[in-house]
């Protein structure tokens, strides 16, 4: 192709750019702008907060353990079951423990037995004593008399003597039974406590939260047999990370939403943060700090322990304050704030200063006042006095 034809046909080229624009640059015009979503400054409330996920346990739990080493030979309840303040829950057997009371019992009677040998044994020796003194008295008088010879006196204090000796013996011997007797009985006291122990009861009119054994199971001391809860009495237990934590307090309001109490939202109060953090590991594998929560819950509603909900712990409040959308919003290179101002149709870059914000809105301290009209996405490029066609959002 020569050069001139060339030429011709990239001048052909430029005019019919030059054209296409104008033609667009005159039906913007003649639209009224580009046409841009707008908001208008209002004045309302701004709850910040911090959000997580929480589950709904028993404020009041009574977790049951084995003390002993025993066999699971009942379990009369079931999970969920309502029971009362002493009814069964799980019932053990101790063959060893079976086997000391035994044994224990038998020592008793044969103590027992002892005892009343013992018993009287000293009443009879302290008769005899009794009589033989009387005897030495009047030995004493007849050999003083002359009535009767000093070898019948001898013999008459020589049988006090020896009775005295063997009523010390017999005393001593019936102490001794009777100490082994209380030991005794001390001992089946303490046996018998232990034995009251395979019977597992429940501390209050609650619910059977859990019942992790099985009829004929073998479990060592400190194992779990059940867990009772009273129903009435929920908290929620959140677990936030640790970075979230600067600003949540003790008593700030809670609001709780889940799909099972559908549009309803319940609120409660922090009731209680941990003094430490633990490693959590999230959905994606990641290896968190967070901090466990605990946060009261005045009326459950329909939730039950186990239940996932969201919690919103609300850290700032301001009411009645200047609010926009957080989107409407540009944060600029040097840090500052600004958002679009629309008048008469065209745009004007605005200056702000932004307070607290939360999800959604943020607050406006200085540059706006209510009802002004504003671009909704700050992030548009449009300079100031581009001609726009606003439509509302």
């Amino acid at each position: 192709m020569k050069p001139v034809a060339k030429k011709r046909k990239k001048m052909f080229l430029l005019i019919g750019a030059v054209v296409i624009l104008a033609i667009i640059t005159a039906a913007t015009v003649l639209n009224g702008g580009t046409e841009a979503e707008t908001v208008q400054a209002r004045t309302g409330d701004i709850i910040r907060s911090v959000e997580d996920t929480g589950y709904v346990q028993p404020a009041t739990n009574y977790d049951l353990h084995a003390v002993q080493n025993a066999r699971v030979v009942q379990v009369p309840v079931d999970t969920g079951q309502q029971v009362k303040a002493g009814q069964p829950l799980v019932v053990l057997e101790n063959l060893d423990l079976s086997l000391q009371i035994e044994d224990t019992r038998s020592q008793q009677s044969q103590t027992a037995a002892s005892i009343s040998a013992a018993q009287a044994a000293v009443q009879r020796l302290e008769l005899e004593l009794k009589n033989a003194r009387e005897n030495l008295e009047r030995s004493k008088e007849l050999y003083e008399s002359g009535a009767v010879t000093m070898v019948a006196f001898e013999e008459a204090r020589l049988k006090v003597e020896t009775l005295e000796q063997s009523l010390q013996e017999q005393t001593s011997l019936l102490e001794s039974a009777r100490a082994q007797e209380a030991g005794l009985n001390r001992s089946l006291q303490d046996l018998n406590r232990k034995e009251g122990q395979l019977t597992l009861q429940s501390p209050v009119d609650g619910i059977v939260l859990s019942l992790p054994t099985k009829q004929e199971q073998v479990v060592t001391p400190g194992t779990v047999l059940a867990s009772v809860a009273v129903p009435d009495k929920l908290e929620i237990k959140a677990d936030i990370l640790s970075d979230d934590l600067g600003e949540v307090k003790l008593g700030q309001r809670v609001k709780i939403t889940a799909p099972v109490l559908g549009t309803k939202a319940l609120y409660g109060k922090v009731k209680e943060i941990y003094p430490q953090a633990e490693e959590k590991q999230s959905a994606l594998g990641v290896i968190q700090r967070r901090v466990p929560v605990i946060v009261t819950l005045a009326d459950p509603a329909n939730l039950k322990p186990g239940y996932e909900v969201k919690v919103a712990i609300e850290t700032s409040t301001r009411r009645d304050v200047l609010v926009i959308p957080r989107e409407a919003v540009r944060t600029l290179k040097d840090g500052g704030k600004e958002v679009m101002v629309v008048t008469d149709n065209r745009v004007k870059h605005q200056p702000v200063k932004t307070g607290i914000g939360d999800r959604e809105n943020i607050e406006i301290t200085k540059g706006l006042t209510a009802g002004d009209v504003i671009i909704r996405d700050g992030n548009l490029d449009l300079k100031d006095n581009t001609r726009v066609k606003p439509v509302e959002g």
